[in-house]
């Protein structure tokens, strides 16, 4: 396979408002010129809006936490910090789970299709914990030979996903026995289970999904943008491995679809934006905490499956149905995969006093890797809401 070589011309950061020209230049390894292209980047000042900005963030593990979202808003709201907030009033966040100064609407291991289920993707077990980061994703047996993942660990609990979607339930209390991944392997003696949440957006007193019900409770009549964080945790699922990509891609849109169609119908005017995942870790991470196995241990096929399932993504924002509400936020091409997951420094071998940098986690950042996400979602949400529209 041919190594190419990207230049970009010398043009530096922009420092007015307008339209700039980027020119694009690809090589080959042997300096052959195989293509280039311009393109334009389009710099705005940051305005504030002139009406409140309703925001929702709907996830998994990656926004959980709600690291990226409250330096999110840090970065809109406040009038602190590097970089210096704007000091914008009027951003409001929609979820049932709050998450410091922000709320969100996302859940470790959840797929699109969680948020149109009236049924437990997950149940929690307490447990007083002796596992350590090493040990997320390893899978274990309960009592009745039914396979649970490990997918949160706090401090006196643990949450588990059925591994591979099975049907069966966790017994209420019991003992969890190794099968893969884990560093601690001792049985796991658990006092109780609960099961996990279910779709915010389903209403039990009517078994239907209401996105307008779930507004309304929390105190809103619309949302103006949803970011979705969604669309890698189904790789683990069997279909996942039984078909091609192109063609798994596809279920992932039309699941995904189901999700956007309940919001567009409450709120037609909502922008969604679907966010591509960053590229995993390029330094061990994979064989840290996903057991070095498929589809985790093979990284190329890994960032085929994130480049594929972005082209159904832009080829979805693109459907006339659509293409008014959705648009694609790459996060992978802002995102320094390199050097943005917690690491470890230790010996390059036995021998050796000299440390080398070792990646501990293959696809949850460290504190600067959740800050730049939050750079990528900023530079969309001012372009969208806090700025001039320069067409």
């Amino acid at each position: 396979m041919k190594k190419v070589k990207v230049f970009l011309d010398t043009l530096k950061t922009p420092k007015e408002a307008g339209k700039h020209q980027l020119d694009i230049t690809v090589y080959d390894d042997n300096l052959n010129v195989i293509g280039n292209a311009k393109t334009i980047l389009n710099v705005v000042q940051p305005k504030a809006s002139d009406k409140p900005v309703n925001f929702l963030c709907i996830g998994a593990s990656l926004s959980s936490g709600g690291e990226w979202v409250n330096e999110l808003n840090r970065r809109i709201s406040s009038n602190y910090g590097n970089p210096k907030g704007l000091g914008f009033k009027g951003l409001n966040f929609v979820g049932t789970s709050k998450k410091g100064d922000v709320s969100v609407e996302a859940y470790g291991g959840w797929q699109w299709k969680n948020f149109t289920s009236s049924k437990e993707g997950a149940v929690w077990v307490e447990y007083p914990n002796k596992l350590t980061s090493e040990d997320q994703h390893s899978v274990w047996k309960d009592e009745n030979g039914a396979l649970w993942q490990i997918e949160t660990l706090q401090v006196d609990y643990l949450k588990f996903n059925k591994y591979q979607y099975h049907d069966c339930t966790l017994p209420k209390s019991g003992t969890l026995y190794h099968v893969k991944n884990a560093l601690h392997q001792e049985p796991i003696k658990y006092l109780s289970s609960t099961p996990g949440k279910i779709s915010p957006f389903y209403d039990k007193e009517t078994d239907k999904l209401d996105f307008k019900k779930y507004l309304e409770n929390q105190g809103f009549d619309t949302v103006d943008v949803v970011y979705a964080d969604l669309g890698g945790n189904g790789l683990m699922r069997t279909d996942a491995q039984a078909l091609s990509r192109e063609e798994y891609c596809k279920i992932v849109v039309k699941e995904a679809k189901e999700v956007v169609d309940l919001i567009l119908d409450a709120c037609p005017n909502a922008k969604i934006k679907l966010m591509t995942m960053p590229f995993p870790s390029l330094n061990g991470g994979l064989g840290t905490n996903y057991g070095a196995e498929p589809p985790f241990n093979d990284y190329l096929n890994l960032v085929n499956y994130h480049i594929e399932l972005c082209k159904a993504y832009d080829n979805w924002c693109k459907e006339e149905k659509y293409k008014d509400n959705l648009e694609l936020v790459h996060m992978s091409g802002q995102f320094d995969s390199e050097h943005n997951y917690p690491y470890v420094e230790k010996p390059v071998n036995t021998r050796c006093q000299t440390t080398e940098r070792f990646d501990v986690n293959g696809g949850h950042p460290a504190p600067w890797g959740y800050m730049q996400m939050a750079d990528a979602v900023y530079r969309n949400l001012v372009k969208e809401f806090y700025s001039e529209k320069n067409d």
